[in-house]
């Protein structure tokens, strides 16, 4: 097995499994002199992920509290490889039987490509590997400008859609529900049928809205490595998601261009700027909000071993973070790369 790594630049590598004795993150790549403190850069976003925080998640607690092994000294950053990691303590190996596949789990796919797995919690396939792009997230945003804002929320679950949305999202504002649905009148509807579903032994699936306001100008590449494509390309990577949109894509589609195309020609500071583009024009960031939609699967767990299991009704809520350091990661690699784009004279 040998994609464990994410990144060019900045490079991200995951290790452990769901029931071992610990999850980890190495992150590559990133430079010396970076202020960083576990407890302000890095431990509130586990804790926004972590299982067992309210009654429509997972009932398995931990408090995944990251131990720094090495890379950072003095508050900063050193240069050389930085390694994390958190430690599991309340697993239930009892509960998977090593003969047993699982539905829209990846147990059968993994016995036949590797022939030997970890059965337990679906071992390193299991959402609780996302922890560590948690983990490289947190680094990674980091090396972002301070006004570049990177924002999720759910958009989404079930029948249920966000409709009344603030325009200037904040992470508290996102986090005063746990299903992270700034539309509290929707988010109490969801609520309620996730607590349905954990008593019916049934899951549903969900939409993601990231937004990302500030993005520095030019990050991306206008023929392979666009930065659209890298973006999709980390939140496809992403257990449970089966879709990626730039924007309302089905909206896009059925537009006539007259209508779309709404931009101004011409010369000028915006001449070219496109305000249909959702950010990104010709592979290439515009400076404008970049706004992506991920769709998630309903979670694979049901019947039986959802009622008697501690499993998540719906991943979406906890998969806020993930989103989020995905796009950190995406964006803090293509800004090291943009460096080599165009030559400075000394």
């Amino acid at each position: 097995m040998f994609a464990n790594t994410f990144g060019t630049y900045l490079r991200l590598t995951t290790f452990g499994e769901s029931h071992g004795p610990a999850m980890g993150a190495v992150i590559d790549g990133m430079p010396a002199g970076v202020d960083f403190d576990l407890a302000t850069h890095l431990q509130p976003h586990l804790d926004r992920r972590r299982p067992g925080q309210s009654n429509i998640t997972t009932a398995r607690s931990e408090a995944d509290r990251a131990q720094l092994l090495s890379g950072v000294f003095d508050g900063k950053t050193l240069g050389t490889p930085i390694c994390v990691v958190v430690h599991n303590t309340d697993q239930r190996s009892r509960d998977y039987d090593p003969n047993y596949f699982r539905p829209g789990h990846a147990d059968r796919t993994w016995q036949e490509k590797f022939g030997h797995r970890d059965h337990r919690g679906g071992g390193r396939a299991s959402g609780r590997e996302t922890l560590c792009r948690v983990i490289g997230g947190a680094f990674a945003a980091r090396l972002l400008p301070e006004q570049t804002r990177v924002v999720a929320f759910t958009h989404q679950i079930g029948d249920h859609i966000a409709l009344s949305i603030p325009e200037d999202l904040t992470t508290a504002l996102i986090d005063q529900h746990p299903t992270r649905c700034p539309d509290l009148n929707v988010a109490e509807r969801i609520a309620q049928e996730l607590v349905e579903c954990k008593s019916q032994g049934d899951s549903r699936g969900g939409v993601i809205e990231l937004r990302i306001d500030h993005c520095p100008i030019g990050l991306g590449e206008p023929v392979f490595a666009k930065l659209k494509a890298r973006l999709a390309d980390a939140m496809m990577g992403i257990g449970a998601v089966v879709g990626v949109s730039l924007g309302d894509a089905p909206a896009a589609a059925s537009a006539r261009g007259v209508d779309f195309h709404t931009g101004i020609p011409g010369d000028g500071p915006t001449a070219g700027i496109s305000p249909a583009a959702s950010g990104i024009q010709g592979g290439i960031s515009n400076g404008q909000r970049i706004t992506l939609r991920v769709y998630f699967k309903p979670a694979s767990t049901i019947g039986s071993m959802a009622r008697e299991g501690r499993h998540d009704p719906c991943i979406v809520p906890r998969a806020v973070p993930v989103v989020e350091a995905m796009a950190n990661l995406v964006l803090a690699d293509l800004l090291l790369a943009s460096r080599l784009n165009q030559h400075h004279n000394p």
